[in-house]
């Protein structure tokens, strides 16, 4: 690297750190405001649970504000929650309007609905989808409440979009020093950091207080001091809704009743447990996605993968097998070992290639019909392999269910919780055909 090179090094690294700090200070310098403290007291504002939590949470959105939300629409009627066991909950829904409420309590509310059947779902089966779906859900979720917090002029972005692009800009400096010591393919690599921070900036939306916010905000923190105060508060369990009301929903959404929602987190749901109804009534199945070499695969191709090394196995020992079988009388010891070994591996891949060959030639002359629900879609893809398709269908039979491997023209439509027939081999788990069972 020549002395000119090493100069413009460090003035990149200088202009970066500079803007990185102008960066900091403006974050800093735009940080919500910390409300006056008030007496605690139990005087509730208009504002819903899940923007209660976020004013008195430092304008952010609580993770809280999903199972508060559904609190808060049990007190109001619009549904109801019920124990079933020691820790064990269900929810019940109707069809009751969406007039009135906000874009995000509609949200919540329509999950309820969509996930229950028969206008029940357990608790545990009240989750947000599978973890990609369940982020855009949350995120979704997010916006709104922003949005409303907005329109009540209770919050205003941290970074306006004017602000942040300024901020974007102000990194051409570095960026024009990186192009010219370095050249153009320098400068695309460089402009990925500013670009990364101001998506960063306008994708996570922060927000800052206004003054109505402000005073709002310390209405809720006294709210949240005052039930903070009462320690049997912070144990009630989510059916404390029929004597708390709307109390605990708001108890909820800031943080002093975490017995309330833990039941009901509504999360993501989990890769390897999954809720049906198949049958008639509400149970869990455990969902397997490996079930050994080639499932899924056609049985066809399957056997003959298994015969190719069964074949070079079998050709080594007519080849090689009456030449080892000399050398044994001339051999002892670790060297008998050795040859004893030459002859025993390629019998094993024999006779175990032979298996599995006619272990999946069975499945070419056999397959069976299986109806049931689909509990769980998923995709899996591994570095440099080609993404995987699963579809895990409860039949009812077993508490353990098996997910298929499927071609992806098989998987582009299908909908989780709908009831499907798949035609399926019985050792390989090969799918030919998977459709509606509804006529």
């Amino acid at each position: 690297m020549s002395r000119s090179d090493i100069v413009y090094a460090i003035a990149i690294g200088a202009t970066t750190a500079v803007w990185l700090v102008i960066v900091g200070a403006v974050r800093a310098a735009r940080q919500p405001r910390r409300p006056e403290q008030l007496e605690p007291t139990l005087e509730l504002g208009q504002e819903p649970p899940a923007l209660a939590g976020f004013l008195a949470g430092n304008f952010r959105v609580r993770r809280d504000a999903v199972p508060a939300t559904l609190l808060d629409l049990c007190a109001r009627d619009l549904a109801q929650i019920e124990r079933v066991d020691v820790d064990t909950y269900r929810c019940q829904v109707g069809s009751p309007s969406l007039d009135g409420l906000a874009p995000y309590e509609a949200r919540v509310l329509e999950l309820l609905q969509r996930r229950a059947r028969g206008g029940i779902v357990p608790a545990q089966a009240l989750t947000t989808g599978p973890e990609a779906e369940s982020k855009r859900w949350w995120k979704r979720f997010v916006n709104e409440v922003v949005d409303d917090a907005q329109e009540r002029g209770l919050s205003r972005d941290l970074w306006p979009r004017r602000l942040a692009l300024l901020v974007g800009v102000a990194a051409a400096v570095p960026a024009i020093l990186t192009a010219i010591a370095f050249g153009e393919d320098a400068f695309y690599v460089y402009v990925i950091l500013p670009v990364a921070v101001v998506g960063l900036i306008l994708y996570g939306r922060r927000q800052r207080d206004t003054n109505a916010g402000l005073e709002a905000a310390g209405r809720w923190r006294a709210v949240q001091a005052k039930l903070a105060e009462n320690p049997v508060f912070a144990e009630q369990p989510p059916i404390a809704v029929a004597m708390w009301e709307r109390l605990l929903a708001y108890g909820a959404a800031l943080g002093v009743a975490p017995a309330a929602i833990q039941p009901i987190r509504m999360g993501s749901e989990p890769e390897n447990r999954a809720w049906s109804t198949y049958g008639g009534r509400w149970h869990q199945v455990d969902v397997r996605y490996r079930h050994g070499p080639h499932w899924g695969v056609h049985p066809g191709w399957a056997a003959l993968q298994r015969l190719l090394p069964a074949a070079f196995g079998a050709l080594f020992l007519w080849l090689a097998g009456p030449v080892v079988t000399d050398g044994l009388d001339e051999v002892d010891g670790i060297a008998e070992l050795w040859l004893l070994l030459a002859l025993v591996v390629p019998a094993v891949v024999v006779v175990g290639g032979l298996f599995f060959a006619l272990r999946a030639a069975a499945d070419l002359f056999s397959d069976k019909e299986v109806t049931g629900e689909i509990v769980r879609l998923r995709t899996s893809q591994s570095e440099g392999e080609e993404t995987e398709h699963y579809v895990a269908v409860d039949d009812g039979t077993s508490d353990e269910v098996r997910a298929w491997r499927v071609r992806p023209e098989l998987y582009a439509g299908l909908e989780q919780g709908e009831v499907v027939t798949a035609r399926v081999t019985p050792r390989l788990g090969y799918v030919h055909s998977i459709r509606s069972a509804l006529p």
